[in-house]
């Protein structure tokens, strides 16, 4: 069993390195499963959400959008939708986000429910590498989203795995699954292009 962690600053590209990686496996004959989370990008390079693919499938769900900051305490999800919808009212993205909130990021509950079942999917199949981009605050500090995943890697089910966390959530991380072993790999903007071959290389020939 061998388990990885990607991490890195905000926006560094994090999951373009997953894909990369699972690129590189899926070219060499591994089977590779799990989901990606990139942003929802305008023409401008503006957020506007945040989409999950399926690796095995290549589907796609809008699994958040990015709202402006919430009202006083006390702001309900019909107040949060609207706050949204009004945010987004020219945007394409749709969608009920009226689910768990991280930051300006409002999510889908619907949508998230079909990210855990991807993971939880691509679990019980079984493959030679689990990617889940990104294990963040929705699942460390609300025990949501993909935080069935953190349960699964202490069961030694998953053969390999590489998870993105966020660099300022790696100790929250950690003493989540304080016995598992993870090796680290940082992406900056000099390795972003190299770092998916060694990544690559370390999970599949060590």
């Amino acid at each position: 069993m061998m388990n990885a962690i990607l991490t890195g600053p905000v926006h560094i590209g994090k999951s373009t390195v997953c894909r990369a990686v699972a690129d590189l496996a899926l070219g060499r004959g591994y089977c590779v499963r799990g989901i990606l989370t990139p942003p929802i990008l305008k023409r401008d390079g503006q957020r506007l959400g945040i989409e999950g693919v399926d690796l095995a499938t290549g589907e796609r769900r809008v699994l958040a959008k990015r709202c402006p900051p919430s009202d006083p305490q006390g702001t309900g999800p019909a107040e949060r939708q609207a706050a949204c919808d009004t945010h987004a009212a020219q945007e394409t993205l749709v969608g009920d986000f009226s689910g768990p909130r991280v930051g300006v990021y409002h999510f889908d509950p619907e949508a998230l429910q079909w990210g855990q079942e991807t993971v939880a999917r691509a679990v019980a199949v079984g493959c030679d590498l689990l990617i889940v981009d990104e294990i963040g605050r929705l699942e460390l500090e609300q025990n949501r989203g993909f935080s069935h995943v953190l349960r699964l890697l202490e069961t030694s089910i998953v053969l390999r795995s590489l998870l993105v966390v966020r660099l300022e959530l790696l100790p929250k991380f950690h003493l989540r699954l304080p016995d598992l072993a993870f090796i680290t790999f940082s992406v900056s903007g000099d390795n972003r292009s190299t770092l998916p071959l060694k990544i690559a290389n370390r999970l599949f020939l060590e």
